[in-house]
């Protein structure tokens, strides 16, 4: 395993409330490329992933992520963990932070601020949600990938 970050941002386009909410525009940009931007600013990631779904209605975000180059992961639409640790163990690296497309305006200081404490604690986990420190949107989590891979494997499913 390689001693780098990988950002992991968990989109797809069949939300409930606003279905296609990821490629809507503000201002000429969409919403994923507003994050991608956003986090593209932070100094401690070394590589981005969109872990998004195998269904037909992402193949357009697939498209639009492939266009903006950065990597993409299709994986069980229903099973969040399993797409997301499936996302993760491709890279091989050994610190993970998740993300969510419904997030764009991450704020990338923030962002670096969460990994620094992560790497300085040597912790597990850490993550800026518990107890609720920022406004929602700049919610950050980082992980070991051994933490990932843990949960993974013991979760149950709900299925």
């Amino acid at each position: 395993m390689e001693n780098k970050v990988v950002g992991i941002v968990q989109a797809r386009m069949g939300s409930t409330r606003l279905p296609g909410k990821v490629l809507k525009k503000i201002n000429g940009t969409t919403i994923i490329q507003l994050m991608l931007d956003r986090l593209s600013l932070s100094s401690k990631l070394d590589k981005v992933i969109i872990a998004t779904s195998e269904n037909p209605k992402d193949k357009e975000l697939i498209n639009h992520i492939d266009n903006l180059g950065y990597d993409t992961f299709v994986g069980d639409e229903f099973d969040v963990l399993a797409r997301f640790y499936n996302a993760a163990k491709q890279t091989n690296y050994k610190t993970i932070v998740r993300l969510t497309a419904d997030c764009p305006l991450i704020d990338p200081a923030i962002l670096d601020n969460v990994i620094n404490h992560y790497i300085m604690s040597r912790s597990d986990y850490t993550s800026n949600t518990y107890p609720p420190t920022f406004p929602d949107g700049l919610d950050v989590e980082v992980f070991s990938y051994d933490a990932l891979e843990k949960a993974f494997n013991e979760s149950e499913s709900n299925f």
